[in-house]
């Protein structure tokens, strides 16, 4: 069976974009179906996909992979999105993503209001996030079909490779989390009542911090983007969006 590689996706229509950023262990596919559902919605939707992602390697994400190099590619989606004659932006995240999405709308004016889902702000260590990384690692050494020294030497790599790499994210995600009572732009959280991957209960505390949140809990797992809430996350996502729009009709 032939395996097609993810990639970016861009989904054209109209002036009004929103950029999707995917997690850590994931890639564009993830965001894929909230991305058709804005574009026929009346949005343009991009989702870049993050350094050493997309591969079938995970030390690759670990290799390549920081929140400098992530957030550049933040500011390349906009100016993509610039020179395709866009005019209005926002920015959502899932997980990781969800960390780089709130920079942006703290940070970037042209970026109008954004959101997260499954949030790892305020989370006070990433043990669950390494702990299904190494799995997500496992996984695909097997689907690779590696002899078990060589999956042996890669997966003690990942172990030796993941601490400094999250400890870098968590740096990043503190500074962020710590400019959150300046955010003044409408802000969307959503939260699956049975994620395991993220401290589950800093949604309210993101929503108390954030002056414009609007918070929805869904009774789903981590990845509200494909599992079976997503249906009624995309209808919040696009009731948010238009919300906007009419205030600032």
């Amino acid at each position: 069976m032939k395996i097609i590689a993810p990639k970016p996706f861009y989904f054209d229509n109209g002036n009004r974009a929103v950029i999707l950023l995917h997690s850590l262990s994931g890639t564009p596919n993830d965001m894929r179906l909230l991305g058709r559902y804005l574009q026929r919605s009346g949005y343009s939707a991009y989702a870049p996909m993050f350094a050493g992602h997309g591969t079938r390697e995970p030390l690759d994400i670990l290799n390549q992979g920081t929140p400098a190099a992530w957030w550049q590619q933040v500011h390349e989606a906009i100016d993509f999105l610039k020179g395709q004659g866009k005019t209005e932006f926002y920015v959502f995240g899932l997980s990781l993503g969800a960390i780089f999405a709130t920079k942006a709308v703290e940070e970037l004016p042209e970026v109008s209001a954004g959101g997260v889902f499954g949030s790892p702000l305020y989370n006070r260590d990433f043990k669950n996030i390494r702990s299904a990384f190494k799995v997500y690692a496992q996984k695909v050494y097997a689907l690779n079909e590696l002899d078990d020294k060589k999956t042996r030497e890669k997966l003690e790599e990942v172990d030796q490779k993941i601490d400094p790499f999250l400890q870098a994210i968590q740096v990043e995600t503190s500074q962020i989390t710590d400019n959150l009572k300046n955010l003044a732009k409408p802000y969307f959280i959503g939260q699956g009542t049975f994620d395991d991957m993220v401290d589950q209960t800093k949604a309210k505390t993101v929503a108390s911090e954030v002056s414009q949140s609007d918070l929805h809990y869904y009774e789903a797992g981590h990845v509200l983007t494909i599992n079976h809430a997503h249906k009624q996350l995309q209808s919040d996502v696009l009731n948010f969006l238009e919300k906007i729009e009419e205030a600032n009709a």
